[in-house]
């Protein structure tokens, strides 16, 4: 079964404007991301979807496939979806373009955990890291996760979930990386966002709201989203670091 990758890049982020060609270490954000996508096993091909032309440009300079999609999209899997309806595959794994540090194996862990789930007939899946910093459960940018029992999602949110009445629990930390069928794509570009989507602002939720299963799978930690100007900088001096 064929796997693309797709990372999902936009020039007009508001926290962060033009970051997937900010320069981190050197090179642009969005070279490391294409490297680390490129290197996971379960993925046959990979490809840039955005709706600016500098991007574009920059990718087409440099040997990375790159495709022009809508400037409408709401999210990420929006606008994996209209690359489902343009390059056919069997699977399809959003690579967030502002996950310089994401780590192949958790690529590969999410598409095999899809192959997998396909007999259970879900067609989503998802990672997340098992234990979240305590420092960050405050920090809305930093989802959180709670896995059921059989390993789907239960619930997610940006709140600290769950709420320790009865008993304390180890909080898990969602991670931004999907992978879907072809069919399951169409129905999320289909359904209008959700209330708890729209409030949230976390896309995975839209399958949630519309009663479909995802299923999760833990992954190492280690990657860093680069949402502000000082997370580059932090991502940098890892990879200087690591160099």
């Amino acid at each position: 079964m064929s796997v693309l990758a797709v990372i999902p890049a936009r020039f007009k982020s508001t926290r962060f404007p033009g970051k997937p060609l900010a320069d981190i270490a050197g090179r642009p954000m969005i070279a490391w991301v294409w490297d680390q996508a490129n290197k996971a096993k379960e993925v046959d091909s990979c490809v840039v979807a955005t709706d600016d032309s500098r991007i574009e440009e920059y990718c087409r300079a440099h040997g990375m496939d790159v495709i022009m999609t809508s400037d409408v999209h709401a999210t990420g899997s929006d606008r994996l979806a209209e690359v489902a309806s343009r390059i056919e595959a069997d699977f399809y794994v959003n690579v967030q373009g502002d996950e310089p540090l994401i780590d192949p194996d958790a690529i590969d862990a999410v598409v095999r955990l899809l192959r997998e789930s396909k007999s259970r007939g879900i067609e989503v899946s998802t990672g997340y890291i098992e234990r979240v910093d305590d420092r960050e459960l405050d920090n809305p940018s930093v989802v959180q996760m709670t896995p059921t029992l059989d390993g789907c999602v239960m619930a997610i949110s940006r709140y600290p979930i769950p709420y320790p009445m009865g008993e304390k629990m180890q909080r898990t930390q969602h991670i931004g990386l999907y992978a879907f069928t072809r069919a399951a794509l169409a129905r999320y570009a289909a359904w209008e966002r959700g209330p708890v989507e729209r409030a949230e602002s976390i896309e995975l939720l839209r399958f949630l709201e519309h009663g479909e299963r995802v299923a999760c799978v833990p992954v190492a930690p280690g990657s860093i989203g680069v949402d502000h100007p000082a997370d580059a900088e932090r991502v940098a001096a890892i990879i200087r670091a690591r160099a």
